[in-house]
Parts: structure tokens; sequence; C-alpha cells
């Protein structure tokens, strides 16, 4: 009992931990670093949750399970995400270390939590939470000064960090905002349950009302830390061509493929706003986003674990009803809001906490070993053996498991903590930095396409930078296709790794485009991935003004013109896609179109732009053209020449001089034939 009890106040002083941390801390050693603390540390809290667990099964000889309303949904929403992550993609370390990991953690923490914590979690946890809340405003008043935390991340981290509210220890205020209203509707409910002010509530929630008021202004339109939400029909739009196929109507498409299914699916019209050309990897709230990600079997199993939660609000003990009104506040943030790591956490961190707070009141499965009693055959003696070793056994699976679990985590941050290092050296104009720290982070993690693409780019550009030496040596001009066949290699192994996602097949595209005069083929590979890259981003102007430039090259110019009208189509107010159908018409002789195409050019840019005052010049002289070609088809049209003498006679007589033979016309020969005078 006295392990037991160790072990549970060790785990409460690791959950405690736990919150502050997903809040508060920031791991300054990655590029995306805000995103990639909370994530990899919630991965890493899953596994170390699990050693707490295989810790507890260990010291009470039996593996305990908590059996409760709410275990079903959990475990089936855990078991959805899982399946979704390994079952749509043959690569499944992206959605396993995004977040589809987020989504199996979470579920693990809540299922395993709720056997290891005390009873008394629940209030530990929230006023943490509160706690949390005040540093945290804290900290965004003094981004609002400039001499916020970005000040002491800033050298860490090497890159420059914004030093206004736009930086936010939770990742955005927008999320800081959610985790303020969680924290201040606790403690609103607690107040109400006790029905008086504790001194702590009247010093904290003064504070918290502060953060939720900073907050909120700060994310209002035109203010610094606004934030772009991709449009309700949009989303809606994508969820309904995603889920047309019966696969992917069950399982979806992967926690990680959403960003790829918004370029594939998004609607023409949102071309038209001023988010046309942002890439979303959520969609407008949490139903939609799991509809796509994870098919009906995840949405509704979410949606299942929300109808249980409200149910325990009824059925719990009042002291254990503020821990669920705080779990079911951010799942309820979430019908309406984009998915987001650290409230997704938060929520399953205080599903523990609740599950134990309630533990008593539900079924504690044991599995113990089994005993063996030993008889004499007088039946004079008998001796009982308790056989432990199958407990040991399965104690044994879950130190293996969750420290797999653990190792998995680790490698996949070193891998990003390479790739960090990179970027530095790439800050110092260090190239050999920037390769071998870039060759490091494939080798530690080979399957994740950004890896590999980000390699590739890396490998294309050191090539350029060699090539474009003047007093470059054999070697490295050797060194230069080495390069560039490295970058083909890496591209297309991203391509392998990700099929789906648009941006793997534009750098294959780029890259074999700066190789079009210097390999074979390099154009028709070109023209193959740019092709590619179209299709998974069908709506993307862009793309075809690019592929119509390759043509253009060529001197194909229908297939040029063809592609830039295109690109008219996708998005009518694009003026690039107008300015190269003008250059290409212009080609093909085809000079009202091109001028009706320079003149929609010219109403789509600033009237004061250098841009600007050159397209006049341009459309002048095609004026001068267009007025040449008339004045030519005019004379030409206008033009009478005398009759020959021929014609004369034929007109005078209606019969030629020379009568035809068998049916051939003969022609008279030159010296037959006077000069017209």
């Amino acid at each position: 009992m006295e392990k037991t009890n160790l072990i549970s106040k060790l785990s409460l002083s690791i959950f405690v931990i736990g919150v502050l941390v997903l809040i508060l801390g920031l791991f300054p050693f990655t590029d995306n670093f805000i995103v990639h603390s909370k994530t990899y540390f919630l991965l890493a809290f899953a596994g170390v949750v699990g050693l707490l667990f295989a810790l507890r099964s260990f010291s009470k000889e039996a593996v305990s399970f908590l059996w409760t309303p709410l275990s079903l949904p959990i475990l089936l929403f855990g078991s959805s995400m899982l399946a979704s992550s390994l079952l749509t993609s043959s690569y499944p370390q992206e959605s396993l270390l995004g977040m589809g990991g987020v989504f199996i953690a979470g579920s693990i923490i809540a299922l395993l939590g709720g056997v290891i914590l005390p009873k008394n979690t629940g209030s530990v946890l929230l006023k943490t939470l509160a706690i949390s809340g005040v540093l945290l405003t804290a900290s965004t008043a003094l981004q609002l000064l400039g001499f916020g935390p970005s000040k002491l991340f800033e050298p860490m981290l090497g890159l420059a960090l914004p030093h206004t509210v736009i930086f936010n220890l939770t990742g955005s205020s927008l999320v800081a905002l959610q985790l303020l209203v969680v924290s201040v509707i606790s403690l609103v409910v607690i107040t109400m349950q006790s029905k008086h002010i504790s001194k702590f509530t009247a010093v904290v929630l003064p504070i918290l009302l502060i953060g939720v008021a900073l907050h909120l202004w700060s994310i209002l339109p035109g203010k610094p830390a606004a934030v772009s939400f991709p449009s309700f029909k949009a989303s809606w739009s994508i969820a309904l061509d995603t889920i047309r196929e019966p696969r992917t109507a069950l399982i979806g498409v992967g926690p990680a493929a959403y960003s790829n299914v918004y370029l594939r699916f998004k609607p023409l019209w949102v071309n038209a706003t001023p988010n046309w050309n942002l890439q979303f990897s959520q969609a407008t709230n949490a139903p939609l986003y799991l509809l796509t990600v994870g098919g009906f079997i995840g949405m509704l199993s979410w949606l299942f674990l929300l109808g249980r939660m409200a149910g325990a609000y009824k059925q719990s003990r009042s002291e254990s009803r503020v821990v669920i009104v705080a779990a079911l506040v951010c799942a309820l943030m979430q019908l309406f809001l984009p998915v987001n790591v650290l409230i997704t956490g938060l929520q399953f961190l205080l599903l523990a906490a609740f599950l134990a707070s309630e533990s008593d009141r539900h079924t504690l499965f044991n599995l113990k070993a089994p005993s063996l009693s030993l008889t004499s055959e007088q039946g004079q003696a008998t001796q009982t053996s308790k056989a432990v070793a199958p407990i040991y056994i399965v104690t044994l699976v879950f130190v293996v498991g969750f420290g797999a679990l653990l190792f998995f985590v680790g490698k996949g941050y070193a891998a990003e903590i390479a790739l960090h290092q990179g970027t530095l050296a790439a800050q110092n104009n260090d190239g050999i930095g920037v390769y071998n720290n870039h060759q490091r982070a494939v080798t530690i993690n080979p399957y994740l396409d950004g890896f590999r693409r980000q390699y590739a780019l890396t490998n294309m550009l050191l090539a350029a930078a060699l090539s474009n030496k003047t007093d470059a040596t054999e070697a490295e001009k050797a060194q230069v296709g080495e390069l560039m066949q490295q970058a083909v290699r890496e591209a297309r192994s991203a391509t392998t790794l990700d099929p789906t996602d648009a941006q793997n097949w534009a750098v294959l595209s780029q890259i074999y485009q700066n190789m079009i005069g210097i390999a074979e083929q390099a154009e028709e590979f070109t023209i193959q991935s740019y092709i590619a890259t179209i299709e998974n981003d069908p709506t993307n102007p862009a793309l075809r003004v690019s592929l119509g430039g390759i043509f253009l090259s060529q001197e194909e110019f229908a297939q040029a013109a063809t592609l830039f009208q295109q690109a008219t189509e996708v998005k009518p107010d694009f003026a690039n896609a107008h300015y190269n159908l003008a250059v290409a018409l212009v080609q093909l002789n085809q000079l009202e179109r091109a001028r009706a195409a320079y003149q929609q050019t010219l109403a789509l840019i600033d009237p004061a732009s250098e841009d600007f005052t050159t397209l006049t010049a341009e459309i002048e002289k095609l004026e001068e053209a267009i007025s040449e070609q008339a004045a030519a088809a005019s004379a030409s049209a206008g033009q009478t020449t005398a009759p020959s003498i021929i014609d004369q006679n034929v007109t005078q007589t209606g019969q030629s001089l020379v009568e035809p033979t068998d049916g051939d016309v003969q022609f008279p020969s030159d010296a037959e034939l006077v000069p017209a005078q």
C-alpha cells in the first residue's frame, strides 16, 4: 500500500509538471519549436504515464484497468485515430508524430492516468491551470511592452522573433484565450459550488479576466495577432469530397493529410477570398476535421465521447463536477474552433484526473497472477504458492512497449533538432553545415517527406552555388552532377513517402527545371512533375503559369497560351496569368486578344508601381503593331490591279484562248504571257 501511495504521489507531481510544461514550456531547439514543444512533450508524457502504470502494476503484482462510462468512447476514439494513421499511409510516421499521435497519446493518458492518480488530482490540476493562466497573462503583457519571453528565446534559438503579442507561449493568442476561458469557468464553478470566494480565487480570477480581455483584443481583425480561419463552407465542401469513397468515409485520409486534401478539394470560389493562397492544416472545427482525417468512425467516436462527458457531469460527485466541466469546455470549444495540441492535451489530462476522482464508484479490473496449491496425498499439508511470474511478464511488456514509444518520440525529435541546426548553418552561410545537418535529419528519420524535400532543396542549392563559381575545379564540376542526382533521388523519395503532397511534386519540378539544357529528358520530366503538382493542387494558378513558362521557353506558344488561359479562369484577378497570356498571344500573332489580356493586367496592378509604367509602354508598342497590321490588311483588301489581256478576252468573249483537251487544263507558257503595261 505504501508503494502504491508513493507511486500515486509521484504521478500527481508528474501531472502537475505536465500541465505547466504543456502550457508554458518551450524547447527552442527546432524550427517550428512552439508546436513541436507541445506535440513531442505530449507524446513523451504518454510514455512516462505508461511506465508509471507498469511500475504500479509491478508493485501491486496486479494489472488494474478502470472501466467507466467514459472508458469505451476514449478507447474507441484512440483506436480510430490509430487505425486511420496506420491504414491510410504506408509510412504513418508523419501522422504518429503529429495530431494522430496527440489523439492516441491523449487516450493513453486518460485511460491509464485514471488508475495511477490519487483522488484529489482534479483540484490540484485546476489550481495549476489557474496559476499557468496568470503566468501566461503576465508574459503576454510583457510581450505587449516589448520585453516578453521572445527576448529570452531569441538568442537561444538563433532566429529573429517578433517582440509583440504575436509571440505567445501557447502558440497563438487564440489558443491562450481558450485556455484562460477554461480556467475562468473552472474558478466560477468552484465558487458557485462552495458559495464563497476563496483568497486564491479573489487574487487569481481578476488577473485571468484581464488575460481574457487582452487576448481577445489581440485577435480582433486588424490587431497584431488576428487569426485566419478556413471558412465553414470550404471545410464542409472538403469533408464531403473526401468521404465520397467508402474507404475514406470509414477511416478518413489520415491525421497528417488534411493539408493535402485541402489543396486537392479546395473550392474554386476560395480563390476570390483573401485566403486563396493559404494552405490550412485544420478545418474550421473539430467535427469536420475528424470527419476528413478519421472518417465517420473518428468523428462519431469523438461525438460519443463528448456525449458521455456531458452524461458524466450529471452522475458525478459534486466535488468532481468542476473537473469534468473543465474537460467538457475544452471539447465544446473545439465544436466551433480548429483543433490544437494544447487544448486537446489538456482535455485528456483533465479526463484522467476526473476518472481518478471517480475510481471508487466504478469497476476496477485486476489481473493477478494465479496461485498454486500443493496438497499431500494424505491431505495433511497444504502449501500455496503465488506465481507472480506472469504479472512480471505483463509488466515487462508494458515497459518495453512504452520504452519503445519514448525511443520513437526521441528519435523523431532528434531529427527535428538536426534540421534546425541546418537552418542555423544556412543563416551563417555555412553550406557544408547545412548539408551535413539535413543529411543527418534524413538518416535519423528517413520516413518524413518534409525532411527529404528539404534535403533535396539543399542539394540543388549547393549545386547551383558550385556551378556559378567562375574558378570551379574539375572535382567541383563533377560534384555539381552528383548533387543534382542526389537532389532528384531525395525529391522522388519524398513523392514516394507522400504522393498526395503537392509540395513534394513542386520541389521535384523545380529540380528538373534547373536541369533543363544539362540533362536529357529534363524538360519532359519537368512537365510530368508539374502535371502531378497541378493534379494535387488544381486551383493554384501559379502552377499553370510556371508550366506555361516551360512551354513558352520551348516556343510551343499554343500550349503555353492554353495554360495561361486556364490560370486566368482559375483565378480571374491573377495579374501574372493575364500578362503571360498576352505574351503568348503576341507570339501567336493574335494581337487583339493580346491587347485585351494586357489591359486586364493593367487593371489588376498598382498604378503607382514600375510594372504599371512598363506595361503601359508595352501596350503602346502593341497598339502600333495592331495599327500597322490593320493598315496592311486595309491596303491589301483595297488594292486593284489592271486586268490582263487574257482576262479581258475571257470577259469579252467568254472563251479562253487555249481550249482544254482530255479534261486537263493547259496553261500557256511564259513566252506567251504579255506583261502588264
